[in-house]
């Protein structure tokens, strides 16, 4: 089997979408941290167990305890990466094609 250069470059995006996924939950753990370190105990973040509602809290709070934060928008950026590297990686796969 030849391996075309869309393939290749498919397959570069691939391992791109792991990577920025790997870094989007790291950033997330360095958030729930700083945040826990911040809030009473009875309010604190579980690490397991996400969902919308609760990512959506994570982030109200963050924003609110760190104004001047970077982690939300460090993570924002690295999800929107992830999301081009995996539209490219489907192009590279033909996933798309007729």
């Amino acid at each position: 089997m030849q391996m075309t250069a869309r393939t290749m470059v498919g397959i570069a995006a691939l391992v791109c979408v792991s990577i920025c996924g790997l870094l989007s939950a790291l950033l997330g753990f360095e958030m729930i941290d700083k945040v826990n370190e911040k809030l009473p105990k009875e309010e604190q973040f579980e690490s397991l167990g996400w969902y919308t509602e609760k990512t959506l809290r994570l982030h109200r709070e963050y924003k609110r305890l760190y104004p001047d934060g970077q982690l939300l928008l460090r993570d924002r950026v690295v999800i929107a990466l992830g999301i081009v590297c995996l539209l490219i990686c489907a192009w590279g796969f033909r996933f798309f094609a007729k």
